[in-house]
């Protein structure tokens, strides 16, 4: 018995790497609990961390490497929480209930940005790489938040998202009779500057990016494409009998979380109904439609393009300088920067309806806001061979409006 033992053991990997081509690391079954319930509320779920460890032997946290229990990382205020009792009837009640110790400073001076966040289940939320807000409850019940900070336009939103789970490695909860079922993600979030204006909402102009799909009944259902990390062939039926499912783990990027990550080779996010997210009888959203489904600027829910089995997904996005003319979607879809990253040159390119737009200046903007580069009646390339690498901002000024894009320069 022991050797058969053995013998299962040591081919497992090899059995598992021929079902397997993708980049991910591959795990199998439950994970061991290392932090037990690190969140209590009544008619909540059990919020436990664990870890696993794969077939490469690198070891991976369930669900997710998280900063919940990092003091120094602050928590978001309340904008509804039946865990602490805080059921503000609106917004401005919520709002009226800050004192400002909440808002956190990016930059000294800066103006001051009011985001409303719902995320199923939990957030973390870093402005040019700054933590401003964490969700407060990881699980259930189901939440929603304000984050206020101070900060210079543009500026870059990253954010961390975790669906939770009850088994820990399999992605999945009891729930509905099942003893695995594949729960679903989904975060809409509202950007509001000191005017209550809307400055930015979560839409297919973010960028989202999976890091942990699970459960995986079948490992040759997942592919990639570029970047893009697929399991929409991947089953999502309900089991009680899951322990063999596997799990698909990507380490992040190291710098995630900096304005000058460049996430331009990531997918867009995807975006999902408030009925496919299922908020239709969630008071934490449903209190608060006049913000997240204002009629002039609907915030969207966004994740990655498996809501249901995709896990961990990071989601980035910059919000532009005070722009006119010229809306998010054209930032996104109609002016192009080639090549980026950049060596000696670059140029701008206008597409669909806009390509025969006049640009009045073109600049080159370093983190701090400085310009070191700026020209007028801009037709052709532009020089950077004089700039170090790094990351920089160009401002594209046209006749129906202003524009900024970002710009990675390497050696």
């Amino acid at each position: 018995m022991s050797r058969t033992i053995y013998c299962l053991l040591f081919l497992f990997p090899f059995f598992v790497n021929a079902q397997y081509t993708g980049t991910a690391s591959v795990t199998q079954g439950l994970g061991s609990v290392v932090a037990s319930n690190i969140y209590t509320c009544t008619n909540g779920r059990i919020a436990n961390i664990g870890t696993i460890t794969a077939t490469d032997n690198t070891v991976w946290t369930v669900p997710a490497e998280v900063n919940f229990t990092n003091s120094s990382f602050p928590f978001a205020s309340d904008l509804h929480n039946s865990c602490t009792g805080a059921t503000f009837a609106n917004d401005v009640a919520a709002l009226a209930a800050l004192n400002g110790s909440d808002i956190v400073t990016v930059d000294s001076g800066g103006e001051l940005i009011t985001a409303f966040i719902f995320a199923d289940n939990y957030f973390e939320m870093y402005i040019n790489g700054t933590p401003v807000g964490k969700d407060n409850v990881p699980y259930t019940q189901f939440n929603s938040n304000i984050v206020r900070f101070r900060v210079n336009r543009p500026f870059t939103i990253a954010m961390l998202l975790v669906d939770w789970e009850e088994n820990l490695g399999l992605g999945s909860e009891n729930s509905g009779g099942f003893q695995y079922h594949d729960g679903d993600g989904g975060m809409a979030a509202v950007f509001k500057d000191s005017g209550n204006a809307i400055i930015a909402v979560t839409d297919a102009n973010w960028r989202a990016q999976t890091f942990y799909t699970s459960p995986i009944v079948d490992l040759t259902c997942p592919t990639e494409n570029g970047t893009s990390r697929i399991s929409s062939a991947c089953s999502t039926q309900d089991s009680n009998n899951g322990l063999s499912y596997y799990g698909l783990h990507w380490s992040r990027p190291a710098n995630w979380t900096d304005e000058t990550f460049n996430d331009s080779s990531w997918p867009q996010a995807t975006t999902y109904t408030n009925a496919a997210i299922g908020v239709n009888n969630k008071p934490a959203y449903t209190n608060f439609i006049n913000v997240f489904d204002d009629p002039s600027d609907d915030a969207q829910f966004i994740w990655s393009t498996n809501v249901i089995l995709d896990n961990e997904v990071i989601v980035r996005q910059t919000v532009l300088a005070n722009t006119t003319g010229l809306n998010e979607y054209t930032y996104e879809k109609e002016i192009c920067l080639y090549p980026n990253p950049a060596q000696q040159e670059f140029q701008i390119s206008f597409n669909g309806k806009f390509n025969s737009v006049t640009v009045e200046r073109v600049s080159i903007l370093n983190s701090y806001g400085e310009i070191l580069i700026s020209t007028e009646k801009h037709t052709g390339k532009m020089d950077v061979s004089d700039l170090s690498a790094g990351f920089y901002f160009v401002r594209i000024q046209t006749e129906i409006g202003e524009v900024v894009k970002k710009l990675i320069i390497k050696n």
